[in-house]
C-alpha cells in the first residue's frame, strides 16, 4: 500500500504542490512559537536567583533637580536621613539603595574587560551588600563587599556565575581579577580599577522568563560621582498589606520636602513583566491558530474535491473486492505522507533559526524539542483533516463508477 501510495502521490504532484507548501509554512510558525515557549518554559524552571516575596520597591523625585532624588544635587546627608525614618517604622524589616530593582523596564550595561583583554558585555546593577542578602542572593565564592572596600583605589565588584564562564572559562580563579572597563585610563576617580571580590549565583533581573546572562554588581557608594541611584529596596513583615504604602509616603515626604514617593510591591512588578513578556507570543500564537485553521480547512477541502475525482478509481476498487476500511486508510496514507513531504521542508527552514541565529531566544536546545513537537502536531491536524474525506470515500459503491461521466 505504501509504494501504491507514493505511486498516487507523485502522479498528483502538481496538484499536492500547493498543499505541501501550505503544510510546509504551517509547520515553520508553528516550530517558531513552539521553540520560544520551549525556552521560556526552560527558563521559567531554572533559578531566579533572588526573592520577591515581601519586597517592595520605593521610587522617588526630587521635584527641585530633574532626574532622580537621588541625584549628584541631593545631599547624602537626606538620604541617610530617610533610610533612618524607614528603617525606624515598625513594618520595615530592610531597606536600602539599589539602582535597578528587578522586574523593572530599565537596565544598565557596560563593557568589561576579561581573560587576554577580551571585552564582555554585561548587565550592571550598584546596591548594598545588605540588600542582597535580604532578596536571598547566593555567594557562591569570595567575599561580600563591605566597608573594608571603602577609600581603596579600587571599586568592588561582585559578578555572577554565567560572567566567570564568559569571561575567564575554567580554570581561572575570579576573586581579586580585574575587570576594567576599556578605554577607562585616565578619566578620573571616577575611573578607579573594577576589581572582582565575589561571585554569585546567576542573577536575573529581568525575571523568570529572561535568559541568564553576564551580570556585575557594583558596591554603591553615597558620593559616588559616576551619577545617581534610582531606587530603594525594602522589605516588609510578612502579612504587610498595601495600606502601609500610604505611611511609607508619608514618612518620606516629611523628612525630604520635595520629594515625591511611589511605592510599588515587587509581585506587581512580575505580574507586569510576565505579561509584557507574554503579550507578543500571545498575539502570535492566536495568528498562527487562525493560520492552521485555514490550512486544515484547505486540506479538507482538497481531499473533498479529490475523493470527487476519483470516483471512478474508488468505485473499480470497491468493485475487486477493497474494504471499506482499506479505501480509507489509502486515503489517509496519502494525506500523511503529503504531509510528511511538507514537515521536511519546513524542517530544512527551521534549522536555519538556529544554525544562522535568526532569532536569538531560539538555540539549538530548544529547536530540536520544538522540530519533534511541531512535526507530531501537523500530522496528528493533517490525520484529523483527512478523517472526513476519508470517510466519504470508503462509502462510494461500485455502481458509482458505472454511473461516472
Amino acid at each position: 500500500m505504501l509504494r501504491h501510495a507514493l505511486t498516487l502521490i507523485w502522479n498528483r504532484r502538481r496538484a499536492n504542490r500547493l498543499l505541501v507548501v501550505e503544510i510546509a509554512a504551517a509547520f515553520v510558525i508553528t516550530f517558531v512559537l513552539t521553540a520560544l515557549a520551549v525556552n521560556l518554559w526552560s527558563n521559567y524552571q531554572r533559578p531566579l536567583g533572588f526573592v520577591y516575596e515581601n519586597m517592595w520597591n520605593i521610587g522617588a523625585t526630587n521635584t527641585a533637580y530633574a532626574g532622580s532624588m537621588f541625584s549628584r544635587q541631593s545631599h547624602s546627608g537626606t538620604l541617610a536621613d530617610v533610610l533612618a525614618a524607614l528603617r525606624a517604622l515598625p513594618r520595615t524589616e530592610v531597606v536600602e539603595p539599589i539602582m535597578t530593582v528587578p522586574y523593572s523596564d530599565s537596565e544598565w550595561r557596560s563593557e568589561f574587560r576579561g581573560a587576554g583583554d577580551a571585552t564582555l558585555s554585561a548587565h550592571i546593577n550598584r546596591t548594598t551588600a545588605a540588600a542582597l542578602q535580604a532578596i536571598d542572593v547566593e555567594l557562591v565564592d569570595g567575599r561580600w563587599f563591605g566597608p573594608a572596600d571603602e577609600g581603596q583605589g579600587y571599586r568592588a565588584v561582585l559578578v555572577n556565575r554565567a560572567f566567570v564562564e564568559q569571561s575567564f572559562g575554567p580554570g581561572v580563579e575570579p576573586i581579586g581579577q580585574r575587570i576594567d572597563p576599556p578605554g577607562s585610563e585616565g578619566r578620573g576617580a571616577q575611573r578607579r580599577e573594577v576589581r572582582i571580590v565575589g561571585v554569585i549565583e546567576d542573577f536575573r533581573q529581568k525575571g523568570e522568563l529572561s535568559d541568564t546572562v553576564p551580570y556585575v554588581i557594583e558596591r554603591y557608594e553615597p558620593d559616588d560621582e559616576r551619577g545617581p541611584t534610582f531606587s530603594l529596596l525594602l522589605q516588609v513583615a510578612p502579612g504587610t498589606d498595601a495600606s502601609f504604602e500610604e505611611q511609607l509616603v508619608a514618612t518620606i515626604e516629611s523628612v525630604a520636602p520635595g520629594w515625591v514617593a511611589s511605592v510599588t510591591p515587587w509581585t506587581q512588578m512580575r505580574e507586569r513583566s510576565l505579561s509584557t513578556t507574554l503579550l507578543p507570543l500571545k498575539i502570535a500564537a492566536t495568528i498562527a491558530v487562525f493560520f492552521i485553521a485555514l490550512v486544515v480547512m484547505g486540506l479538507i477541502g482538497v481531499l473533498w474535491q479529490d475523493v470527487v475525482r476519483r470516483t471512478q478509481e474508488i468505485g473499480l476498487r470497491r468493485a475487486l473486492g477493497a474494504a471499506a476500511g482499506s479505501v480509507r486508510r489509502q486515503i489517509q496514507l496519502e494525506m500523511l505522507m503529503v504531509g510528511a513531504f511538507g514537515i521536511l521542508i519546513g524542517i530544512a527552514v527551521a534549522i536555519q533559526f538556529p544554525l544562522l541565529e535568526l532569532v536569538r531566544r531560539i538555540d539549538w536546545a530548544a529547536a530540536t524539542l520544538a522540530i519533534v513537537i511541531s512535526a507530531a502536531l501537523i500530522l496528528l491536524l493533517v490525520a484529523l483533516g483527512a478523517l472526513y474525506p476519508s470517510w466519504l470515500a470508503s462509502r462510494r459503491e461500485p455502481a458509482d463508477a458505472l454511473r461516472y461521466e
